[in-house]
């Protein structure tokens, strides 16, 4: 009965010591992921079309937990009150490394009244990161969307 112990607790510290470090290696360290250029489809867009953009990474981060997407498109619509364009603000949030690390994407109509030409379209990241001594982190990618 000793021995059904003693095997019992040798096994349970070999596990301690040899599994449990090696879980914690995996965790690395945190990195920014680095991104290409926004791409969007359908290409060229049109007022009323649904538009898909997305933000291909250069390379994945690690060690972020919750991400903020917060998408500018400026001039796509029309405030009646100021006479003026106006832009749209839209948010998106995930848990970067627990979905896979995927690229940002954003999904959304373009208003019937868009008008048409170059827009400005200004991603920026905002990383809580639960490695090392970074606690927050943003990154910013702009480029252009044309609509015809």
């Amino acid at each position: 009965m000793k021995n059904k112990y003693l095997v019992v607790f040798t096994l349970s510290l070999l596990l301690t010591i040899f599994v449990f470090p090696a879980c914690e290696n995996e965790i690395g360290e945190y990195v920014r992921p680095q991104y290409g250029s926004l791409t969007y489809a359908p290409r060229p867009a049109v007022a009323g079309d649904t538009l898909e953009l997305n933000i291909p990474q250069k390379s994945k981060g690690n060690g972020i937990a919750a991400t903020t997407y917060t998408w500018t498109i400026k001039d796509i619509g029309w405030d009646e009150t100021t006479s003026s364009s106006r832009d749209t603000i839209l948010t998106v949030e995930d848990n970067y490394d627990g979905l896979g690390k995927q690229d940002p994407k954003l999904r959304f109509c373009l208003p019937a009244d868009c008008p048409v030409g170059n827009h400005e379209v200004t991603m920026t990241a905002t990383f809580s990161v639960y490695i090392g001594s970074t606690l927050f982190d943003k990154v910013s990618v702009r480029g252009n969307i044309v609509v015809e």
